[in-house]
């Protein structure tokens, strides 16, 4: 009997997997279809975060995809994972780079965590990893439901105006207004 035939039947799903992975040349799926971070304890964390994608959308005149927020969170997941995120500079103005929505969107996630984080109430570590790997759950969802390229986006901002958030964009007035 061979090592492989020692392994569990979960051991052995995720070395087929992973070798699945390695033959097409895609990474581990990161996200995580548990029920723990859509508990109450997590639920504002949960919300900041969606706040935070939903804010982008909108800033983006709601051309923003699944795949580019799904981008977004698996390079915060992966950063996150290798140590901390590198230091966050709070600003009032927010500025939109064409090509570079992937980095609005961590940014605008980052600036509703300070929310919390000045509040006192910011999780763990693990615990934002556990949170941004449930959102990745629910892009698939949404994905795999809608079949569209804002499925995900789509029931955000249904489910934020059932709950009464509403996000617009401002502009500065200029000087010759």
């Amino acid at each position: 009997m061979g090592k492989r035939d020692r392994l569990s039947h979960d051991q052995k799903r995720k070395a087929k997997l992973k070798q699945r992975a390695e033959r097409t040349g895609k990474h581990e799926k990161l996200a995580y279809s548990g029920r723990k971070y859509k508990t109450e304890e997590f639920a504002p964390i949960l919300f900041r975060t969606e706040v935070g994608i939903y804010e982008s959308y909108v800033i983006c005149g709601r051309e923003l995809t699944d795949d580019l927020i799904e981008a977004a969170i698996e390079r915060m997941v992966i950063q996150m994972r290798k140590g901390p995120l590198p230091h966050f500079f709070k600003s009032n103005v927010i500025t939109v780079v064409e090509g570079n929505e992937e980095e609005l969107v961590i940014e605008s996630i980052r600036r509703n965590w300070e929310i919390l984080e000045e509040k006192g109430e910011m999780p763990g570590r693990d615990d934002l990893i556990g949170v941004l790997r449930t959102i990745l759950h629910s892009l698939d969802l949404w994905r795999s439901q809608t079949l569209h390229p804002q499925g995900y986006l789509h029931f955000l901002e249904g489910f934020m105006k059932k709950l009464g958030v509403s996000i617009e964009e401002v502009r500065p007035i200029s000087d010759t207004e």
